[in-house]
């Protein structure tokens, strides 16, 4: 596989409640750039190996696709993976989740590229690796803004 960015990022917030939120895919789009929209595709619990998506994506000259995803690996409130069908890159998403100072996340972003083919290795892997650094920047500050406000209303509220 092939590594197109990985980013780490402390939340103010405890690993469960992180876990929860990034594992329901449908929000995804609520915080990581490029993703216009995502459904359930089958009646599985979000987090659970097996739950699948539609994911609508921005694609860089290509405009619009659906990307069908699949839950892989979960591990609650440690670790979780998908892979999506969408040729040629064959995404495949890791979030790791760590308990942090005074009850907070350490949570790791990755995405990988399945495809081991030699002209995409040469061709496409460094675009992809530009786009998914800086959507992944973007993405993770917006996931902790997200979720240290959601924690303020609740404190607040």
């Amino acid at each position: 596989m092939h590594l197109l960015a990985e980013e780490s990022i402390n939340i103010k917030r405890p690993v469960p409640d992180v876990f929860a939120y990034v594992t329901d895919m449908e929000r995804f789009g609520d915080w990581f750039p490029g993703v216009l929209a995502i459904e359930p595709a089958n009646w599985l619990e979000h987090g659970q190996i097996g739950k699948e998506y539609l994911e609508t994506v921005a694609v860089p000259l290509r405009g619009r696709r659906q990307i069908s995803i699949v839950v892989r690996e979960s591990q609650p409130g440690q670790f979780f993976a998908t892979e999506g069908k969408f040729t040629p890159l064959l995404p495949r998403m890791e979030v790791e989740f760590a308990p942090g100072e005074g009850g907070s996340c350490d949570l790791t972003w990755r995405m990988l590229s399945r495809n081991r083919g030699l002209a995409f290795r040469f061709t496409m892997l460094p675009v992809a690796r530009k786009i998914m650094k800086k959507r992944a920047a973007i993405g993770l500050r917006r996931l902790r803004t997200k979720l240290e406000q959601r924690q303020n209303r609740a404190v607040i509220g």
